[in-house]
């Protein structure tokens, strides 16, 4: 989710002072009095990488497996740095950049501005302050940062390797057009390392996405009236890889607007191409070997959807649902007010690709 939906950078940075560093569970943080938050701490996870057990331990919390910080720096060989200014720990780079602001109200967790969020029944993203350390879920290192994992129950063990990616490269590249009626900071990504065609479709699609809304937010920001408007407007897009192995890429973008009002509103908008030869992929594509998916789909998004949704939404999986990939399956999404109201947010509901293909199917086959 974008800024302005869950916690403003502002907000989250305030009144906090910082210690040094912790060398045997995590950053040690040192936050101002707040409230004690109280969670279901289950005993350690002992931590593997590439077959070498680590000094430092997990912790499960809220059935979470939680990573200390340091491992990442220490283990991992992700560098990590801190901003006094922000009060944000940074660990990764370039666009697995994972940044922490920490203060007595929490922990935002955002990928290089991009909010990770879920709009399941738990925040299976976000990172905690325990006991003044720093700790990270798991699931932010294999869903976003190109980790994986094998939990082994009788040891109580996670086995902690790299994943194999594509190999391209992606990078960030910044429109920016702010003036006087409006704030407009417009991220996007811009691939390379692949065949001249396929990275030029890719690309054009990546730049035309942010051509439009450039343009949108200027129109819009030419209307406010500056003498009964107090506040400037404010567009800000942001994305984030969700997936980028066996020949396929995915990438999710926000595209949050704030024209006045009592909060701003965020459009999200999944993009997966075939790296082969830039085709942009279509999810029945990916689900082809199994030819009653979307009866299958759409009566469980019935179901998971009906606590949330108003009473005449149509719930259920639309023609050309709007989705993306992650490891092992995909996410399936309504837009804002698409099918509940605006406090449930941009409603997501993920899968994996044994739920829905036949035993042995493989999604990709025909990228690779």
């Amino acid at each position: 989710m974008n800024k302005g939906m869950k916690w403003g950078a502002a907000v989250m940075a305030a009144g906090v002072l910082f210690g040094g560093m912790g060398i045997t569970g995590g950053l040690s943080v040192h936050a101002a009095a707040k409230p004690a938050v109280k969670h279901a701490v289950q005993p350690s996870v002992t931590l593997k990488y590439n077959g070498k057990s680590l000094s430092q331990k997990g912790i499960v919390v809220n059935g979470i497996t939680m990573i200390p910080l340091t491992v990442l720096r220490d283990n991992l060989g992700l560098p990590l740095s801190y901003n006094p200014g922000t009060k944000t720990y940074s660990v990764g780079s370039g666009t697995q950049k994972l940044n922490l602001e920490v203060s007595q109200y929490g922990v935002g967790t955002n990928l290089n501005g991009y909010y990770l969020d879920s709009y399941d029944d738990e925040d299976i993203y976000g990172a905690k302050n325990l006991n003044g350390h720093l700790y990270v879920p798991f699931k932010v290192l294999n869903d976003y940062m190109g980790f994986k994992g094998v939990w082994n129950p009788a040891q109580k063990s996670l086995e902690i390797s790299k994943q194999a990616m594509n190999k391209i490269s992606i990078s960030a590249e910044t429109i920016t057009k702010t003036n006087k009626n409006a704030s407009i900071v417009i991220h996007y990504p811009k691939v390379s390392g692949l065949e001249d065609d396929a990275q030029q479709k890719i690309n054009e699609v990546f730049k035309k996405q942010a051509d439009d809304f450039a343009a949108y937010s200027e129109e819009q920001a030419a209307q406010r009236d500056g003498s009964v408007e107090e506040h400037t407007y404010d567009f800000v897009q942001n994305f984030a890889v969700t997936f980028n192995r066996e020949g396929v890429l995915s990438i999710v973008t926000d595209q949050y607007s704030f024209t006045g009002g009592a909060h701003g509103s965020t459009a999200r908008e999944g993009l997966t191409f075939s790296l082969k030869d830039g085709k942009q992929l279509a999810l029945d594509e990916l689900l082809k070997s199994a030819p009653d998916y979307k009866q299958k789909l759409g009566k469980v998004l019935k179901q998971k959807a009906k606590k949330i949704a108003f009473d005449d939404a149509k719930v259920g999986l639309n023609d050309k649902p709007d989705f993306y990939l992650k490891e092992g399956g995909f996410a399936i999404f309504y837009q804002q007010y698409e099918i509940a109201p605006y406090a449930a947010g941009i409603p997501t509901y993920t899968f994996s690709f044994g739920d829905v293909l036949p035993k042995g199917s493989n999604p990709f086959a025909a990228f690779k």
